[in-house]
């Protein structure tokens, strides 16, 4: 959905200059807008009544938002699939009932999603108190992410059971005349149903086609003693001559009609299965062919409706995880702030969205102003590292592969 180098933020805290947050943003609004156009910044705003709590609850605070990140991370791209995929599969219209197949209409604007969850994030305090302990956001957020991945399993697997039905039956009308059913081929014409006559259906190679019509007259006939001819033994075919007809067609196979007689049909077909054709047990009947119609459009209507179904719920509940990331990002860059920079806390957050290709560009501005502010421990830690800290979410305080001289975690929508 996004071009390549598009669907990518950056939520930073970086450490304040000169004594004032604004002078900080300020700083940054020149050198990465104002003076290059590197990129599009926003304020993020961390609520003041946080609680820092202890250091040994902040460290272990921090490895647990590490996992957490991921796990909500993962549930948004689940989301962002289902929303994506299902509203661009060709399926049967809401609003049709002929089985016509059509595109869904309402393709959800995720871009638009995206930008309004991450670029005007507001903290929900009725949803996540900020006075109450930070560990206790967290499990609320994780709460709801759990729900949702719950629901969305629950979701997944009812249309997939209805897919799964939809296409066993449709296999029964789509296969090969060998295995599909046969009622919708067959018409009330091709039929003989009296007292002595009665239809076969059989299955032919289509390279035995010769030899089957040539002989299956021949198959077996039926003896009986006539007064007429001294009373002597008469043979005549079971099959009524010239009965043979061809229903359908396909690249391997022709379906047949032959007309027997009654009495003798377990032997017109025991000697068919004997010469290697294939005999299609089948009993007209226009009333159950119609419901089986019926069913099959109620199933391909029944699967387009959860189809729709799942990608309304999933975009709602896109928007909703979205939140939850943003919220889970936020505390993130409380808990590394302080972990980072100190107390009393003070720093300014931001949400950095780099310019298609300006993301080294805008890493380097950055890394120049805020780098030089950075402690000896993290110099010393760079020059050991050939540039970089000891490791990504302990030295960079971000969980990014690579290490800043500031708080930096990546958002990244075009995975």
């Amino acid at each position: 959905m996004y071009d390549e180098g598009e669907g990518v933020y950056w939520v930073v805290s970086l450490p304040v200059l000169g004594g004032s947050q604004e002078a900080t943003w300020d700083a940054v609004q020149q050198n990465t807008v104002y003076a290059q156009d590197l990129s599009s910044n926003f304020k993020l705003n961390v609520p003041e009544t946080l609680r820092v709590g202890t250091l040994d609850s902040l460290l272990e605070l921090s490895d647990e938002l590490v996992r957490d990140t991921a796990a909500i991370e993962g549930t948004c791209a689940k989301l962002r699939r289902q929303c994506l995929e299902h509203s661009h599969h060709s399926g049967t219209s809401a609003s049709g009932r002929n089985g016509d197949h059509a595109f869904l209409d309402d393709t959800p604007d995720l871009k638009g999603e995206d930008a309004l969850a991450v670029e005007s994030f507001e903290w929900n305090e009725a949803k996540f108190p900020s006075n109450r302990p930070l560990k206790e956001a967290v499990e609320r957020i994780m709460e709801g992410v759990h729900r949702t991945d719950d629901a969305l399993k629950v979701k997944l697997s009812e249309y997939s059971s209805c897919k799964s039905n939809l296409a066993a039956l449709t296999r029964k009308s789509a296969g090969s005349l060998a295995v599909r059913e046969i009622g919708s081929i067959v018409r009330e014409e091709d039929v003989v149903q009296t007292e002595n006559l009665t239809t076969c259906m059989l299955v032919v190679p289509s390279g035995q086609k010769k030899e089957f019509v040539r002989t299956y007259e021949t198959w077996a006939n039926f003896s009986f003693i006539s007064d007429d001819n001294g009373g002597r033994t008469n043979h005549i075919s079971i099959v009524v001559p010239r009965s043979a007809k061809v229903l359908a067609e396909d690249k391997d196979y022709l379906l047949y009609r032959v007309v027997v007689l009654s009495k003798m049909v377990d032997t017109f077909k025991t000697t068919a299965r004997e010469k290697g054709f294939q005999v299609r047990d089948f009993t007209f009947d226009p009333e159950a062919q119609h419901e089986q119609e019926e069913s099959s459009e109620q199933m391909k209507q029944e699967c387009a409706d959860l189809e729709q179904q799942l990608v309304d719920w999933s975009l709602t509940a896109y928007k909703e995880i979205l939140s939850s990331w943003m919220h889970m990002l936020t505390i993130r860059v409380f808990v590394e702030s302080i972990l980072r920079y100190g107390l009393p806390p003070s720093f300014q957050a931001a949400v950095i969205k780099p310019n298609k290709r300006c993301e080294v560009k805008v890493r380097a501005v950055l890394a120049n102003q805020f780098g030089k502010h950075v402690s000896n421990h993290w110099k010393r830690s760079q020059d050991d590292q050939g540039g970089k800290g000891p490791g990504g979410a302990g030295a960079g305080g971000a969980g990014d592969q690579d290490v800043y001289p500031y708080v930096s975690f990546t958002v990244n929508f075009n995975k």
